[in-house]
């Protein structure tokens, strides 16, 4: 049955806004195309409150956040932000009259400066700023923003901005980031840009924080380092926190909620906060979801400890046994060494025994690189896509040297490489994207999708997008990496998607990333 976009009376807006919590939400609609996402949503944020944000990928959580952040707009509904000692009011929707006041806009800026702070799956620091300065940049009492400013008096603020990197510089020695207060954002750990992009927010002045994946792609010592500086800015900030976070990963922010939300056909249902057994990723992805891939039903898996923390776990399908057990592999890499400047990524040049890094993969295996944050996942991804250069070794496809090979050649020679966020093209519609592929054909589950662009999909439905194309392309002798497939996919996703790879390895080669949990 076709649902109507819920609206409310004046009068019934004004009586729901007694008695203001922080942020009051009241027949929240929205829809994109013929799906409504949201369906008349009430919702309420006390000061204190610490919410896990739960639902299937598609809910709707991001657009949620989207909308309190003022990202989108909604169809329908009033939002009501009472932080500090502003009252701001939007009823939804707006009029055209609205938009030339310049003091009146729904536009995340206006929002931000109501307390409203943000922080992303994908971070979004500045990587070509030091961690101080985008610390520095997100003051709003920093005087360079004033060009009148800058230049009638430069003394004064020379000296005020002083005090704001002192500031900035104490805040990240605060992080247990004080080591790298002049280092690039594009040169640490993802762990260390977490911290750094939740402080971001902190100084910025958000007094409601809405987290989207705080955990995401971390390894145990970073979800742990992330923890417990949760822990501390509602302990000294007095924060408020909305948090929106994988199924694996949420067992380790249970103990910091007070509220468990489920979001579900458009409505917020509120449950008891109940402990949740956890549940490690990186276990059950090597262990349990894998299993049906091996050669056998008792066939374990081979595990290989590798440098500084890291393990690759192969795992063999029976045409990997019956077929290629001696034959060419179709993944080879040799002594590689990658280099930043100075700074060693992938391998080991620095005289030991050790050398650069070396793998094989052939047809019918599938391997699980594990490895902290920091350890060079994403710098040996994109190596071996040809993206980035190496500083010595070899990388070679079916025996031909990839080294001569653009990373379009590597492409047409076989090489299918999804990273972990942002795979899709936003501007093309799911059909589109899987008419880009060998085989156009989409999955059954995706059909209702199929007309609609992505940026309009959530996380999820993207990720099921990517994963589903790229598996399309899979033709015997060819490689499939995957950065971190699970990631933003429900466990009805996962268990979709693995059928779906059991089904076509095959006569390829599979190379996961995942962080080290365990």
């Amino acid at each position: 049955m076709q649902h109507e976009v819920a609206r409310l009376s004046p009068s019934h807006l004004e009586a729901s806004f007694d008695n203001q919590p922080l942020l009051t939400v009241r027949g929240l609609a929205k829809r994109f195309g013929g799906q409504l996402v949201l369906d008349g949503l009430d919702l309420d944020i006390h000061r204190g409150d610490v919410v896990i944000l739960r639902g299937e990928n598609g809910s709707g959580k991001t657009t949620l956040l989207n909308m309190l952040t003022g990202i989108i707009e909604p169809d329908a509904g009033a939002i009501c932000y009472a932080i500090g000692k502003t009252l701001r009011r939007y009823k939804f929707p707006r009029r055209w009259w609205q938009e030339l006041n310049p003091f009146d806009h729904f536009t995340p800026e206006f929002v931000a400066r109501q307390g409203i702070g943000r922080t992303w799956q994908d971070i979004r620091l500045f990587d070509g700023q030091t961690l101080r300065d985008n610390i520095n940049v997100a003051n709003a009492e920093n005087p360079g923003e004033d060009p009148l400013a800058v230049f009638t008096n430069w003394r004064k603020t020379r000296n005020a901005e002083e005090i704001i990197k002192k500031r900035s510089t104490d805040f990240l020695v605060r992080l247990d980031l004080g080591g790298y207060v002049n280092a690039y954002a594009d040169s640490i750990s993802m762990g260390q840009a977490k911290r750094a992009a939740i402080a971001r927010a902190v100084v910025a002045g958000a007094q409601v924080l809405f987290l989207d994946e705080p955990l995401s792609g971390l390894d145990k010592n970073g979800i742990a380092s992330v923890v417990e500086l949760l822990k501390e800015i509602i302990r000294d900030e007095k924060l408020t926190l909305i948090m929106v976070e994988h199924v694996y990963n949420q067992s380790h922010l249970r103990p910091l909620a007070t509220k468990d939300w489920l979001l579900e056909r458009g409505k917020l249902v509120e449950s008891r906060i109940e402990p949740a057994p956890k549940t490690s990723l990186s276990a059950q992805t090597a262990r349990t979801a894998w299993a049906p891939l091996r050669a056998g039903e008792n066939a374990a898996p081979d595990e290989e400890p590798l440098p500084r923390g890291a393990l690759l776990t192969r795992m063999t399908t029976s045409a990997f046994q019956q077929k290629n057990q001696h034959g060419e592999p179709i993944l080879e890499v040799r002594n590689l060494v990658v280099r930043r400047g100075r700074r060693t990524i992938v391998g080991h040049d620095d005289g030991s025994s050790l050398g650069g890094f070396n793998m094989t993969l052939s047809a019918g295996e599938i391997a699980i690189l594990e490895a902290p944050n920091g350890w060079g996942k994403t710098t040996l991804f994109l190596a071996i896509c040809g993206l980035i250069p190496t500083s010595s070794g070899e990388i070679r496809f079916n025996g031909a040297d990839a080294s001569v090979m653009a990373t379009w050649t590597r492409a047409r020679s076989g090489l299918t490489a999804v990273p972990a966020l942002g795979s899709t093209f936003p501007s093309l519609t799911v059909r589109d994207h899987f008419a880009l592929t060998n085989n156009g054909k989409i999955e059954d589950a995706l059909r209702p999708f199929e007309k609609r662009i992505c940026s309009s999909l959530s996380g999820g439905e993207r990720q099921r997008v990517a994963l589903s194309a790229a598996l399309r392309r899979l033709t015997p002798g060819s490689l499939l990496m995957l950065d971190e497939p699970l990631a933003a996919l429900d466990q009805e996703a996962t268990r979709l998607f693995l059928a779906e790879l059991a089904k076509k390895a095959g006569q390829s080669a599979v190379l996961i990333f995942v962080p080290r949990q365990f």
